[in-house]
Parts: C-alpha cells; sequence; structure tokens
C-alpha cells in the first residue's frame, strides 16, 4: 500500500522532540486498531492515532467523554463523529501489520520530509479510544504528512502561527514549546526562569503540611475577603503573577480565555466546561493584598495529598525532607491515614489557588457538575492525573471525573500561547455563561 506511516510514541518519544524521519517511523500501534473492535484495553498507550486515521483517508473522529450520569459502557466514551467513517477491515489491518513488520528493519531514508513533534513526556490511558481523544486534543491533522515526500524541508511549527488557514473543523493544536522556548512543565533546563520556579517549589515542599493546609482552610473557609462578580475576578487575575509556571509569560486573563476558546472550539455544547476553564485559576487572586497577600508557594504550583508519604512524581520531591510531616510515622505510608478508595473529598490536598476556588464555587451555590468542580479543585494535582499516583484513595466518582479532568488539561496546558484573545470580542458569551452557573455577585 502507498501509504505514510508515522509511529509516533516510540522514535519520537525517544527524541524528545527532536527531528524525526517520517519514512524512518512505522507503525507499531497497527494492532490496536483491530484490537479495538476485540480487546480496547489491550491497545498500546498512542497519542497520535486522529493523525494515524487522517493518513488512511479516514474522515476524522471526534469522541466525547461521557458525563457520569449517562455512562453506558465500561470505556465512558462514546463516538460523535460522522457515522460514514469507514472501519477497517481485517484485510487492511493485515496488511498494516506486514508493512509493520518490513519496516522494522528498514534504515533511515535521507531524502524524507521531516516533522516536529512535541516531547511525548505526558501520560495517556491505555485504551484505544482514551488515545483517540488525546490525539485530538495534541495533535493537528496530518495533512502535510500525507503528501507525496518533496524536496525541501517541510516542518510543523510549534506555535499558533497561521491558525488563519486551519479549517473550521480542525482538531486543537498544540504547541511544541511554550513562551520561553522550552518544552511544557520542564522544570529541569538551566535558566532564570526555573531556578525561581525551583525555589519556589523548595519553600512549598518545606511549609505546606497537614496542619497549616487545616488552618488555610478554616480561615478562607470563612469567605469573608470580599463580594464581587466572576468577570470582576477575572479582571483582577491580570494583576497576578504565577512564578511557578515554567510556561506562561501573557497576562493571567489571556490563559484563561486561550484554555476556554480552544475548549469551545472542540466541544461547543458544553457550555459548563467552557466557564470550568475560564474560572479554574482564579483562587490565585489569594495572591493580592485583598484576599491576605499569601507567598506563592501557599497559592500556585502542582498540588498534592498531606497526611500520607510524598509520592516520588511529585516535582521537586528532594525538598520534602526538610518537611515536618516527612518524620511523622502516621503520615509517611502509602495510605497514612486514609483507606483505599476513601475518595479525594476526603483526602487532604496541600493548600492553594485549587481548593479555594472550589470552595468559593461551592459555597456560593454554583450550578456546575461535578466534573466542573472536579476540574476547578484537582487540575494542579499532576502527581495524580499526569503521573498516575495516589490512584489507590479515589473513589468511583473520582473515576468517572478524572475523564474531564483529562479531557481539560490538554487544554489547559497546551493552549498557552502568544496569539491573544480579543476579549471584549468574547466578553458577552462567557458572561451569559456566568449568569446561568453563578449569582450576580459571591463571597470570597
Amino acid at each position: 500500500m502507498n501509504r505514510w506511516f508515522i509511529e509516533p510514541f516510540r522514535k519520537f518519544a525517544a527524541a524528545g522532540g527532536r527531528r524525526c524521519l517520517v519514512k524512518d517511523a512505522h507503525c507499531d500501534f497497527t494492532h490496536g486498531v483491530s484490537d479495538e473492535f476485540k480487546t480496547p484495553r489491550a491497545v498500546p498507550r498512542t497519542p497520535n492515532v486522529s493523525a494515524f486515521m487522517a493518513m488512511l483517508g479516514l474522515p476524522p473522529m471526534r469522541l466525547s467523554p461521557l458525563l457520569p450520569s449517562s455512562v453506558e459502557n465500561s470505556e465512558g466514551f462514546q463516538f460523535s463523529g460522522k457515522e460514514s467513517s469507514p472501519p477497517l477491515n481485517e484485510g487492511e489491518v493485515s496488511q498494516f501489520q506486514t508493512h509493520h513488520r518490513k519496516k522494522e528493519k528498514s534504515q533511515r531514508s535521507v531524502d524524507s520530509t521531516f516533522l516536529h513533534f512535541p516531547s511525548l513526556s505526558r501520560h495517556f490511558p491505555s485504551n484505544f479510544r482514551s488515545a483517540i481523544l488525546n490525539a485530538q486534543r495534541q495533535y493537528a491533522t496530518c495533512a502535510e504528512v500525507q503528501k507525496p515526500s518533496q524536496e525541501s524541508e517541510s516542518e510543523l511549527d510549534g506555535e499558533f502561527e497561521n491558525e488563519e488557514a486551519a479549517p473550521n473543523d480542525a482538531v486543537f493544536f498544540a504547541p511544541k514549546i511554550n513562551s520561553f522556548g522550552h518544552s511544557f512543565r520542564d522544570y529541569d533546563v538551566e535558566s532564570a526562569r526555573q531556578k525561581t520556579v525551583e525555589e519556589l517549589y523548595r519553600l512549598n515542599h518545606i511549609n505546606q503540611t497537614y496542619d497549616f493546609v487545616k488552618r488555610m482552610r478554616e480561615e478562607y473557609g470563612k469567605l469573608d475577603k470580599t463580594e464581587m462578580s466572576i468577570w470582576e475576578c477575572c479582571e483582577l487575575l491580570n494583576e497576578v503573577v504565577d512564578e511557578s509556571d515554567p510556561d506562561l509569560d501573557e497576562p493571567q486573563i489571556q490563559h484563561l480565555l486561550q484554555s476556554a476558546e480552544a475548549i469551545r472550539k472542540d466541544y461547543p455544547n458544553e457550555d459548563w466546561l467552557h466557564l470550568t476553564a475560564l474560572i479554574h485559576d482564579l483562587g490565585k487572586v489569594l495572591l493580592l493584598p485583598i484576599f491576605g497577600g499569601l507567598p506563592q508557594w501557599a497559592v500556585v504550583g502542582d498540588t498534592y495529598p498531606l497526611g500520607c508519604a510524598f509520592d516520588k512524581s511529585i516535582v521537586h520531591h528532594k525538598y520534602f525532607k526538610h518537611n515536618i510531616d516527612h518524620d511523622n510515622p502516621a503520615y509517611n505510608t502509602k495510605y497514612g491515614i486514609y483507606s483505599h478508595g476513601c475518595g479525594l473529598d476526603n483526602v487532604v490536598i496541600s493548600w492553594g489557588h485549587d481548593d479555594y476556588m472550589y470552595m468559593v464555587a461551592k459555597e456560593n451555590g454554583t450550578t456546575l457538575p461535578s466534573a466542573g468542580l472536579f476540574i476547578i479543585r484537582y487540575h494542579s494535582f499532576y502527581p495524580m492525573h499526569r503521573e498516575g499516583a495516589y490512584r489507590h484513595l479515589m473513589n468511583k466518582e473520582d473515576l468517572e471525573n478524572l475523564k474531564w479532568l483529562s479531557v481539560f488539561n490538554n487544554y489547559d496546558l497546551y493552549s498557552k500561547s502568544k496569539v491573544l484573545v480579543d476579549v471584549e470580542k468574547v466578553k458577552p458569551y462567557y458572561q451569559s455563561l456566568i449568569r446561568k452557573y453563578f449569582p450576580s455577585k459571591l463571597k470570597w
């Protein structure tokens, strides 16, 4: 078959985002396509299935996770693409597998078209449907890949340039690098920015203790700082600088709107998700004097449980050795003070903007679904939703809501761009959502 094949999760991942030859890549995940119709969970962790579908000449399939109340299958996902999308037959799958075996021993072709892919350092669910969903969030269609080999080099730009040329139904474009020229969430690269980030985490890991979080929850649970609307808080957030973020150098409201607009494009009917994206970081106002002017380490950065052992996947884990909870026998085991499947609602998470905004939303009577509140409360809990840690503490409802958090995280992380959103243009739409899901004034 005269097809172009890309295997993105072995050689591209191994290259860490460096240039890779298309012809040198092979289709390692083709057996997973056939397994989809038999044993979906046997499929490897493939983040670029949508690109593969495009290269096969098939219409792009869009998937949406179901809300917990409507889950009807074990995977928790449903197809929402065109029903006319032709399935792969057994003959095609067999040919793909044969091609894969031949390509395993093929040598690099020096005249191949070049492509740039971001470092595949993130974790993806191991089932095929979730892989497609993550792929659609993370990559654009591969129309360029399907073109015949050209003499000149062709590259996919990691930034959000030439967006006007993108088709209206194009999937979300994930930038290759952040605004500082590094891979996303790269905490190891040497730079002045990274030194600031590491110092923040050092203070965070020393000072975030079980007792500290209890005190913060009691103090800020009073909601006696001020009263204002959601949109007023969005505007106030422009005064905030998040020193924990190695990727962002634009105003906070731009990050919120970029995330919300990207989700709105791909999930037009999930207006609660658009609003959730808009407000998920509003808790960062804790940094401002009117809210107590908390230090950065008490407001931003990745979150994690207190009252049990600190998982090794937590960023800059080495600094926990100076935390007084580290040597507390009651807190330094896998379960600590918790039990299996106790649910995250019963787990004390490090204090920050996530938990504060969750309290504000819940106590002011928001009508957002539970998945929206889950996203707000745990979007910075990267050890859980990115690294797979602490799953032993989650209950069934947590696992259902995690599906939506996984969707959201792609936009939260990869929508950070130099292309600014016209605030005044989109403001009426988001104000209508605020009126739908929140009272006009909230206690903060």
